[in-house]
């Protein structure tokens, strides 16, 4: 029931003032706990209407410019759902433009304008305020009949109410205003310390580390673009990062989308509104990452268009959590220390790109010439002068890398004759075979209808050749018509000689094609074919397909080389000048701690053309079988030829001169 205000000093109303006391003072501890905002209205605005008595409440807000808004309501009862009028901000604002709580009657108005009441409650609301600015409205849904003073006294309740929840707000604000005051000062010692160093991985790994801290994540990466790509060069809590690991791939392509887009990533929902290329990359990346909220910030060197994109990235910081929200401290803290983050990126990233900056460095604290700007000027020319010199005068082998497998000399593999069906296999895997050896039998359902029709034609015209040659040996030819009739005979019979000669010649044909259906091995050795079984077992296969693969793996051994077509005149040259059996140094894949040493055997004559490395020579490296403890065919190699000595200059930069001659002479 509806609980109206008593206007006498009976007991019953002493009992109503003592609640509503404690009603208040319930709201004052209230108002000074550390609940959320949404927490302390829905508490506050229960408190209030059931402590009052009435039918229902709401509680407004309002920010800024922005009209006031519903931040808890509490609805009439259910008989009256359908005649209660709805909240109507207008009159709201109405009443914070007024400055002074207003009884409405059902019917009745503010009085500087506002929608009319159209339920059938009295509406009591009362402005609370912050400092000199109204800040809300608290609204309750009173008794109609209610007297002129019931009402007073409601709305001096919601005054005393509405100042409760303005402390609460203040005291909000002032503990924002300490934790704020906490976080600058931890944001002005995270600037000074990613500022002290100059080098790339050193600053990095102060971005990543601090950053982590700073913000209270889980994770922080660095990225730095190298165009249109981007590398990860420091983890936080990880000292190198694996640049193979699928997440660390997922990662980097996530980043190379957003930078692309020129605008930040803030992600902790689902992806399904972004771009496709983003939520391709993002998704990947989640799935790899676990993670629930990822922040990607592209770092431009540009202060002032670090937030919009108009310079170009100069790298990336992605913000993981595991656990948690994407919620409004990390978002300002990422904000006041996003543009510090891309100037001392791009101050490391510049000097990194300086050639020989390492030395200057050095030099300059050794001879304290970096003090003055001329002494670092004489410092850089005496380097760059030392550095050249060097490079024109100091010998170096020269070496031609090139990458190919590891086969045995004696290898061939064994093609189907015809297009058919594998009836039987008779070998396995690592299987010893001798030469001409039987390996599998094939099935040709057509070779095998042509057989069985010419030997079908072949038994029917030999037929016909005995009933001729035996009809023509009863001719008496005595009459004319006999004499006839023989020399029928003995032309049908010529023919039929013929006919049977034709398709003895045809049986041969198909006898020898189905002697070509058996396949044997072309030379001994040992089947290569991982598991040919299930691969070829009663399946069809076509002509010149590939059935097996034999090798002798106890004969000798060479390197299959593929030499880069920019590359081959280099040694060509050096076959000129020191003969054609030129050392090479090589490791394998399976075991790349040892270097293992052939000599150049032959060099190809044309230039093939591969789609992932383009042109290339091949070439043969002749090696020593007992030298190799892993011979594994087709294993993966990385070779060097060498080939002589150079200037140390041209053996860094053969390439870029190269380059520059084919520009300027061609």
């Amino acid at each position: 029931m509806n609980r109206v205000f008593p206007s006498s000093t009976t007991e019953a109303g002493e009992n109503v003032w003592r609640e509503l006391d404690r009603l208040l003072e319930d709201l004052a501890e209230l108002s000074k706990s550390p609940a959320t905002a949404a927490d302390f209205h829905v508490a506050c605005l229960q408190r209030v209407v059931h402590g009052l008595g009435v039918a229902g409440g709401a509680l407004w807000v309002r920010s800024g410019d922005r009209p006031p808004e519903i931040v808890a309501r509490i609805g009439p009862p259910a008989e009256h759902s359908n005649t209660a009028d709805p909240p109507c901000s207008a009159r709201v604002a109405a009443i914070l433009d007024q400055g002074q709580g207003q009884a409405i009657p059902p019917g009745g108005t503010a009085l500087r304008g506002g929608a009319p009441n159209r339920s059938p409650f009295l509406l009591l609301l009362s402005p609370w305020s912050i400092g000199h600015e109204a800040a809300g409205v608290l609204e309750i849904l009173g008794p109609p009949e209610a007297s002129p003073q019931a009402q007073r006294a409601y709305l001096d309740f919601l005054q005393v109410a509405g100042e409760l929840v303005a402390d609460f707000h203040r005291n909000r604000q002032l503990r924002d205003y300490r934790l704020w005051t906490a976080d600058l000062q931890r944001i002005q010692r995270f600037c000074q310390q990613v500022h002290q160093s100059l080098e790339l991985e050193p600053t990095a790994y102060t971005l990543a580390n601090e950053l982590r801290q700073l913000t209270a994540c889980d994770r922080v990466s660095v990225l730095v673009g190298r165009g249109k790509r981007y590398r990860v060069v420091a983890v936080s809590g990880v000292v190198t990062p694996d640049r193979r690991a699928d997440a660390v791939r997922h990662l980097e392509g996530l980043v190379e989308q957003v930078a692309a887009t020129g605008e930040p990533l803030w992600h902790a929902g689902p992806v399904a509104d972004l771009a496709p290329q983003v939520e391709h990359r993002l998704q990947a990346h989640l799935d790899a990452s676990h993670a629930k909220v990822v922040v990607v910030l592209p770092l431009s060197a540009d202060a002032a268009g670090a937030s919009a994109g108009a310079a170009e990235p100069v790298g990336a910081l992605v913000v993981e959590r595991f656990e948690g929200l994407l919620d409004s401290p990390l978002r300002w803290k990422l904000a006041a220390v996003r543009s510090h983050c891309a100037l001392a990126l791009d101050h490391a990233v510049e000097l990194d790109r300086v050639p020989f900056f390492w030395l200057l460095r050095g030099f300059g604290r050794r001879t304290g010439w970096g003090r003055s700007r001329g002494g670092l000027v004489v410092g850089a020319v005496a380097a760059v002068l030392l550095a050249a010199l060097a490079l024109a005068l100091i010998p170096a082998e020269f070496r031609v890398e090139a990458r190919g497998e590891l086969q045995p000399v004696r290898m061939r593999d064994v093609f189907a004759p015809v297009e058919g069906v594998v009836r039987e296999l008779y070998v396995g895997h690592r299987q010893a075979v001798s030469a001409d050896e039987v390996l599998a039998e094939l099935r040709c359902v057509e070779w095998e209808l042509q057989a069985r029709q010419v030997w079908g034609e072949l038994e029917t015209a030999r037929a016909r050749f005995s009933a001729v040659e035996a009809e023509r040996m009863r001719n008496l030819r005595e009459t004319a018509d006999q004499r006839q009739r023989a020399r029928v005979l003995t032309a049908e019979r010529e023919e039929l000689r013929e006919q049977i000669a034709s398709l003895e010649s045809q049986q041969a044909i198909l006898e020898r094609q189905q002697a070509e259906l058996v396949v044997r091995s072309p030379l001994a050795g040992e089947v290569l074919t991982w598991d040919p079984g299930p691969l070829l077992e009663a399946r069809p296969v076509s002509r010149g397909q590939v059935l097996l693969s034999i090798g002798d793996l106890d004969g000798p051994w060479q390197l299959e080389l593929r030499i880069p077509d920019r590359r081959v005149a280099h040694v060509l040259a050096a076959q000129q000048r020191g003969g054609s059996q030129l050392p090479v140094a090589f490791r394998l894949a399976s075991d790349p701690a040892r270097t293992h040493h052939g000599r150049l055997a032959e060099v190809g004559l044309r230039t093939e053309w591969d789609e992932r490395e383009g042109p290339f020579v091949l070439a043969t490296v002749a090696l020593v079988r007992e030298q190799l403890p892993q011979r594994v065919p087709g294993a993966t190699v990385t070779a060097k030829i060498h080939c002589g000595r150079r200037a140390l200059g041209y053996v860094w930069f053969h390439d870029l001169w190269d380059a520059l001659r084919r520009w300027l002479l061609f």
